[in-house]
């Protein structure tokens, strides 16, 4: 009985599964292919190192503030408007320029009361990253 049962199901010789080589390559082409990926959605491919975008985002944060401790007529004295006024901050250069701007399309020039889009352009003097713009909005004070 037990020869008979032996016969119908033979013992299997051949194993299935993965070999340490072939587990050895997906590894390898998983850890080749996911940075390479990551890269394009990570948005500092431009960035040589992380630090130098979070470096540059609160050196244009405390340009902003700077500005916005100013009345808003002065700002033009700080950030000129239509050509770029460049400042360094360490290894920073800071370019900074004004448009006057209304309620409607703050995003074109007009002549307006309305307010005043200042766009701050930091970048690294060494060419190590790519300038990253910053824009902001300050509403005119009232005369």
């Amino acid at each position: 009985m037990i020869h008979e049962l032996n016969s119908t199901f033979p013992a299997k010789k051949d194993q299935a599964g993965f070999t340490i080589i072939e587990i050895i390559v997906a590894i390898v082409v998983i850890g080749i292919t996911v940075p390479a990926i990551m890269t394009q959605f990570s948005g500092l491919e431009d960035t040589k190192r992380p630090e130098f975008t979070v470096q540059a985002s609160f050196i244009a944060q405390k340009k902003a503030e700077e500005l916005a401790n100013q009345f808003r007529d002065t700002i033009t004295t700080a950030c000129p408007e239509g050509t770029a006024a460049t400042t360094t901050d360490g290894d920073y250069s800071i370019d900074c320029i004004s448009e006057q701007v209304n309620a409607t399309t703050p995003d074109s020039s007009a002549t307006s009361t309305f307010g005043r889009k200042v766009t701050i352009t930091v970048s690294r003097t060494d060419g190590a990253m790519s300038g990253m713009v910053f824009n902001t909005l300050f509403a005119l004070d009232e005369p």
